[in-house]
């Protein structure tokens, strides 16, 4: 995909499995719970974001658009209010709920629902030299970057738990 579609940003993100034995502690009060849907027939994901120091939940409507290169694509993201959101949140697809938590650079999820127990840590950036410059910690011990089975929506269709 040469060309960046309208309204697009490019964003480079790297993913890793994370050996839970070995990462550093996290705080579960800081941690962001995220609400993933994945809409049925697209690449549209609908997002709640609850932040954890009683500031405003977040709604977006996001698109990624299939990429050249796993390691970076074209994203776009409308921003929505509740009542917005809850006119897509009834829609048919594949959901999936994890805790965000922020470790230096890295974001790392701790999944829940059908996915407990998997952890993952990303690192993000406007373009592929500044994601591959990223200083990958110990506790990220193997890369699933170009992995499909890894990708937000992949995983919410294992969960095999319908919206």
């Amino acid at each position: 995909m040469a060309d960046l579609p309208k309204y697009a940003h490019w964003v480079a993100e790297r993913r890793f499995v994370v050996d839970t034995r070995q990462m550093p502690d996290l705080k579960a009060a800081d941690a962001r719970l995220i609400e993933d849907l994945y809409i049925d027939g697209g690449r549209l994901r609908l997002r709640r974001i609850t932040m954890p120091d009683g500031a405003p939940t977040e709604f977006k409507l996001a698109k990624k658009y299939a990429p050249d290169n796993p390691l970076i694509g074209p994203m776009t993201n409308l921003y929505l209010n509740a009542d917005e959101y809850e006119v897509f949140n009834v829609l048919p697809g594949a959901r999936l709920s994890k805790r965000r938590h922020k470790v230096g650079a890295f974001v790392v999820d701790v999944f829940e629902g059908g996915l407990k127990g998997l952890v993952l840590a990303e690192c993000e950036a406007s373009n592929r030299m500044a994601a591959m410059a990223f200083d990958v910690p110990t506790w990220c011990v193997r890369e699933v970057t170009n992995d499909v089975e890894y990708t937000g929506s992949r995983l919410a269709q294992q969960q095999a738990v319908p919206a």
